[in-house]
């Protein structure tokens, strides 16, 4: 953040947030047998995942094409092909390629070859052993987006089509979740990793959202993607015309860029405190009339553990707010961890959940269970816009900031056993989260 005074090619680009993902999903994951067709967190062959998604994604557009764009679903004339370091040179577009041109890829080509090709060798292995079997299965349900779009003959900027295969692949995940019949099935956990896959695959952080080949940050890809599962391929066949959400900007100075937008961690701290203080003083009396937010005393910790709270039970987290000593308390190594691994916002994104629940408890509001903590990262969502101000491009907020507050519920959704957390897993937090971003603090009630 920043102070102020007064067709589609998928690039594979694991930045660093992204990679704290990985590191933590592959931690984490639970290592169940699972059926042929079912994906999720756990690995599996990648034969079995493809053969499977390929079945699946062929019967869900078969049904659903006619209905958004009035024409009936055609195969792939090209199919599904995967490559290899020992494949035989092909072609795109009239132009030859070798395995070379596609590693850490995958794509779809359109016109007279129209088929889908993905790196067998090294992206589609690694996916399924960082992120389970759903990962692969998300890129070739976005990649058959792209068929889609072609079919649809659907013309817009990169950015719109991109976030609209996205949203594609939610609408299909959606399918593959409910459907009785579909030789696809979705264990627990599988949203979780479709979302954290999600989440590696986006833009560079200072990418313009009208950059040539910009695909959208993770906010956006995210937000598109849980767009499509919540209501449909026909809300993502309207992208186009009724636009999309594009978070994505430029940096704006060369120190920015430098810095990739972050503020020290001190000075982040400060800043960020004083704007907690500021929402939330705003917030409470419209929650609860007559109600009064109380600016609570900062309490970093240097040791392992937060501080007893009293009469309060013993939290796990890496931040609190204690009514007690109205306090927030925090552990410092830990939060200084993620800001120099993620960024600033992650720490903004630790500090507002133990600030929203300061205003929940002035609010009256319940401040413990699972939906307190769903709340709790809506409220997060809506303090973000209240940084945004309704004007991103000049508002305190920099590029990669929603992405970074996003990586850190993500990271802190997985339990040690890989199931998710008592707070929800990453499918519902991330909704939360979006609720605020885009409802305001009254979505959130």
């Amino acid at each position: 953040m920043r102070t102020q005074r007064g067709a589609g090619r998928l690039v594979l680009l694991i930045v660093v947030a992204a990679l704290i993902v990985v590191v933590a999903l592959s931690r984490q994951r639970r290592l169940a047998q699972d059926g042929d067709g079912t994906l999720g967190q756990s690995p599996k062959a990648d034969s079995q995942i493809t053969a499977a998604a390929q079945r699946s994604l062929i019967d869900y557009w078969t049904d659903e094409e006619p209905k958004i764009y009035h024409r009936q679903f055609t195969k792939l004339a090209g199919g599904f092909q995967p490559k290899t370091p020992q494949s035989p040179a092909f072609t795109c577009g009239g132009q030859s390629q070798t395995y070379a041109d596609l590693r850490g890829n995958a794509f779809y080509c359109s016109g007279g070859e129209d088929y889908i090709a993905w790196d067998a060798a090294q992206l589609f292995p690694q996916l399924t052993e960082r992120f389970g079997s759903i990962a692969p299965a998300i890129v070739l349900a976005h990649e058959m987006g792209h068929a889609i779009q072609s079919r649809g003959r659907v013309e817009a900027p990169s950015v719109v089509r991109e976030l609209q295969a996205d949203c594609f692949a939610g609408s299909w995940t959606r399918f593959a979740q409910t459907s009785t019949s579909d030789p696809v099935r979705l264990n627990e956990g599988a949203l979780d990793t479709a979302v954290a896959t999600i989440l590696t695959l986006r833009d560079q952080p200072g990418t313009g959202a009208d950059a040539e080949q910009a695909h959208g940050l993770g906010f956006d890809r995210v937000n598109a993607y849980q767009t499509g599962y919540e209501h449909g391929a026909e809300r993502c066949a309207q992208f186009p015309k009724q636009g999309v959400v594009a978070t994505e900007l430029p940096f704006r100075t060369v120190s920015e860029a430098e810095t990739g937008g972050n503020l020290p961690y001190g000075e982040t701290v400060d800043v960020l405190s004083q704007s907690l203080n500021s929402f939330w003083t705003s917030v409470v009396p419209r929650l609860r009339h007559g109600s009064t937010f109380t600016e609570p005393k900062l309490n970093p910790s240097d040791g392992d553990k937060l501080p007893p709270c009293p009469n309060e039970a013993q939290q796990d987290g890496p931040s609190q707010y204690c009514a007690a000593t109205t306090s927030i308390d925090w552990l410092s190594s830990w939060v200084m961890k993620a800001h120099q691994q993620i960024g600033d916002m992650a720490t903004g994104a630790v500090l507002s959940d133990a600030w929203a629940e300061a205003g929940q408890t002035d609010a009256g509001l319940p401040v413990t269970g699972k939906q307190a903590g769903l709340q709790r990262d809506c409220f997060t969502g809506a303090w973000l816009a209240y940084l945004a101000q309704g004007d991103l491009p000049n508002s305190q907020l920099s590029p990669g900031d929603l992405d970074e507050a996003l990586t850190e519920i993500v990271v802190s959704s997985f339990a040690d056993d890989g199931h998710e957390s008592d707070r929800g897993g990453a499918f519902e937090r991330t909704t939360a989260l979006r609720s605020g971003v885009f409802g305001g603090p009254t979505a959130c009630r």
